[in-house]
């Protein structure tokens, strides 16, 4: 609005003050209006310093409208131009799209001032999800003691300007592929040449939130890779159903049968705590937690329904894990870094990958780049890459 001739400001503010207008060809007009206008705050601040302007001033209130901080509405941005509908002939890996929104959306959020909270997870409560010891009125709590949050960091054209440039980059055309790390790469280079950030430490700040938002991509697809791992739906029953009768046996003080011997023998507490670890549980917490679960599975029968292994998500997840535990050393990760292996690992390797290009969306390039990665992490030790 304030780019426009100052001769038609000159106008607005008759219609405002006056209540009439006088269009080109037509007669002067009367109107009872509302006029609303848009601006940056660069443009605003030349108008407060105009003195000129002080009438049109007067006549103006100002409404903040911050950029978005909500994770999930930042992704539907990117997703209108660069979702499989508009882009498709690039493949753009899983959370592409996902890493650039969650980078943007951290260099626009201040750092919380509540002890203990990291700005990731300030993000995360923002965006409705559930953090231990956080609640709605957490979430306000914080809103209100960052006023002005939103009203800077990276612009939604930034980042639209950066994916577009990684689409049409030679590596982009030659892989016919795009992945998150491309992106990030793309975002971190134009940092130098922004003509809109000359802060040294505004530009160090937003290099910080893409190392934050790699250690993050870095979580989301191991716990993909081990879930393409220990997918065998099969073996997850079996464990599922060895896990709820010696918890039953546990709740109720029975023994178990073993069904090679033939023996009872008391719950196998070393199986039942080896899946329970995976999901925090506390030794002290343990006969609460087997309580719960055979209470809830009593419920569900009292429905006429059945429970399966995947019912309940704390126990699924803490499945998932104890049987990726046990199977990672057959594939071998390890060896996806080395040019040679054996066929049996590869076919290994080969379940897995097609279970990434079904279950999360790869195809035969990304999965394959996300393999390699987890694999590197895992082959050099990195305790944050252990799984």
């Amino acid at each position: 609005m304030l780019k426009l001739d100052v001769a038609f400001l000159y106008d607005l503010l008759g219609a405002s003050q006056e209540h009439m207008i006088k269009p080109k060809k037509f007669a002067q007009t009367t109107i009872d209006e509302v006029i609303i206008g848009h601006t940056n705050e660069p443009e605003y601040k030349k108008l407060q310093n105009n003195e000129l302007m002080e009438a049109f001033r007067d006549r103006t209130i100002k409404v903040d409208v911050p950029y978005n901080v909500r994770l999930s509405d930042e992704i539907r941005i990117y997703e209108k131009d660069f979702g499989p509908h508009r882009v498709k002939n690039i493949h753009i890996a899983p959370h592409t799209i996902e890493v650039a929104a969650m980078w943007a959306v951290l260099t626009r959020l201040s750092e919380p001032k509540k002890a203990g909270l990291t700005v990731l997870q300030k993000l995360k409560l923002y965006d409705g999800k559930a953090i231990p010891g956080y609640t709605e009125d957490s979430v306000r709590e914080l809103m209100e003691e960052a006023n002005r949050e939103g009203m800077n960091g990276i612009s939604p054209r930034y980042v639209q300007d950066k994916i577009s440039n990684t689409l049409v980059s030679q590596q982009a055309l030659a892989e016919r592929t795009i992945n998150p790390f491309m992106v990030m790469n793309s975002l971190e280079e134009g940092l130098s040449h922004h003509s809109l950030i000359t802060d040294e430490d505004m530009k160090k700040r937003y290099r910080e939130m893409l190392a934050v938002v790699k250690d993050e991509y870095e979580d989301i697809i191991k716990s993909e890779v081990q879930r393409a791992i220990s997918a065998d739906e099969e073996a997850i029953k079996r464990l599922c159903a060895n896990y709820l009768e010696n918890v039953r046996a546990y709740t109720q003080k029975e023994r178990v049968k073993n069904k090679y011997t033939g023996r009872d023998e008391d719950p196998d507490e070393r199986l039942m705590r080896s899946i329970e670890e995976k999901i925090d549980i506390p030794e002290s917490r343990k006969d609460d937690f087997r309580q719960e679960i055979m209470n809830y599975i009593g419920a569900l029968s009292l429905e006429g329904r059945k429970f399966e292994y995947n019912t309940n998500a704390r126990l699924y997840k803490a499945l998932e894990l104890k049987l990726f535990e046990d199977q990672r050393d057959t594939i071998k990760l390890k060896n996806l870094v080395s040019s040679v292996v054996d066929d049996e690992t590869q076919a290994k390797i080969d379940v897995v990958k097609e279970r990434m290009i079904k279950q999360f969306g790869y195809n035969e390039q990304s999965a394959t780049d996300v393999l390699n990665y987890v694999a590197s992490i895992f082959a050099r030790g990195d305790t944050k890459g252990e799984m």
